[in-house]
Order: structure tokens, then C-alpha cells, then sequence
């Protein structure tokens, strides 16, 4: 009987990842909402809250945002600054953009900028508190851990939220690397964080 339910739960949620993206793809991340969804996944809304607290929830369970998330989770800023080579990207933000090239029909989407504008602060927040915890663990003592963890989360995913809402915007003319290899740059000479990883 259990076999059962969890066949009947991870059939329900292809059914849902599946109009996910035909939404994405055909509408437009304006038009994705718990009614359209279930509407084109042929289930009721109670379902889907059986399984996703919300739209935003669902995303960010989504496989495709769960591989982008773990590729910026292991990130050792202090790796960044101690990476000699100038004329390459850090080696995870290459991985990080060569992924979201690869899934361009669904992060073009999520990164477009009609996004609900609460769902853009959730994405800026996934990314921000990845990069400050890294910041926290390699420099616990730096001056910056006395400034309100909000503010230096926003600051970080918002930059990095930025560049890859542009590149999408632009029609990723840049090549991955070489987008990179821009916010290697970025961080490496940013004001907030280059000089607490030069002290070291």
C-alpha cells in the first residue's frame, strides 16, 4: 500500500514538473499559478499543496534549481582569492554558468524579468546565503560580520542575481567562461570583500 502512495506521489509530481515547464515555455513565468498549473497538469490544488507549500516552493525543488543550488553551495569565497590563475574563471561559477546554459529554456524563464518580484527576492536570497555563509565560515572575525546579515545578503545576491538576469536578457551572447570569468572579477575586486580575503 505505501509502494502505492509514493508511486501515486512522484506520478503527481512529473504530472506538475512536466506543466511547469509547458507553462514556462508557452506562457511565461506570469502566468504560472497554482490554478494554471493544475489546471494543465489535470490534478486539483489540493494536490499540488499535498507536495509544494507554494509556486516558489515548487521551483526551487525543481531538479534543475536543486543542481544550480549545490554547485554555489560548496563555494569557498577564500578559494576565489587564493585561485592565481587571472585569465581564468573560478572553476565553480564556470561549472555554475555552463549549467544554466545547458537548462537555458528553464532559467531564462525563471530569470525573466516579468518574474514576480517575490519570487526574484527568493531566488537573491538562495544565492546571497550561500555566498555569506561561505564568507562567515572562512573569515568568522572580519569586520563585516558586525553589519546586519540582511544587508550583506542582499548585497551579494543581488549582484549575483543581476549579471545572470542580464546575461539572459542579452541573449547569452557572452560565452559561460567568459561570463565567469566577469564575476570572478567582480567579487575578487569588490570593496566589501577583497580586502578582509588580502589580510589573510
Amino acid at each position: 500500500m505505501e509502494g502505492n502512495t509514493d508511486l501515486r506521489a512522484i506520478r503527481s509530481r512529473k504530472l506538475i514538473e512536466h506543466a511547469l515547464l509547458d507553462i514556462l515555455k508557452n506562457q511565461g513565468i506570469k502566468e504560472l499559478t497554482v490554478k494554471n498549473l493544475s489546471q494543465q497538469a489535470g490534478i486539483n490544488r489540493g494536490t499540488f499543496y499535498l507536495h509544494y507549500k507554494d509556486i516558489y516552493d515548487l521551483i526551487e525543488q525543481t531538479e534543475w534549481m536543486r543542481g544550480l543550488l549545490d554547485i554555489f553551495e560548496p563555494i569557498q569565497l577564500g578559494d576565489l582569492f587564493k585561485h592565481s590563475d587571472e585569465r581564468s574563471p573560478f572553476p565553480a561559477f564556470a561549472e555554475a554558468f555552463r549549467y544554466l546554459q545547458h537548462h537555458a529554456s528553464f532559467f531564462k524563464a525563471v530569470f525573466h524579468p516579468s518574474a514576480p518580484i517575490e519570487f526574484r527576492e527568493r531566488l537573491q536570497y538562495l544565492v546571497g546565503t550561500r555566498l555569506y555563509e561561505s564568507l562567515k565560515k572562512d573569515h568568522p572575525d572580519s569586520s563585516w560580520s558586525d553589519q546586519p546579515a540582511g544587508y550583506i545578503i542582499a548585497y551579494l545576491g543581488t549582484g549575483q542575481f543581476g549579471l545572470i538576469q542580464h546575461w539572459f536578457i542579452t541573449g547569452r551572447t557572452l560565452p559561460p567562461d567568459e561570463i565567469a570569468m566577469m564575476l570572478t572579477r567582480f567579487i575578487r575586486h569588490s570593496p566589501c570583500l577583497s580586502p578582509h580575503f588580502s589580510e589573510s
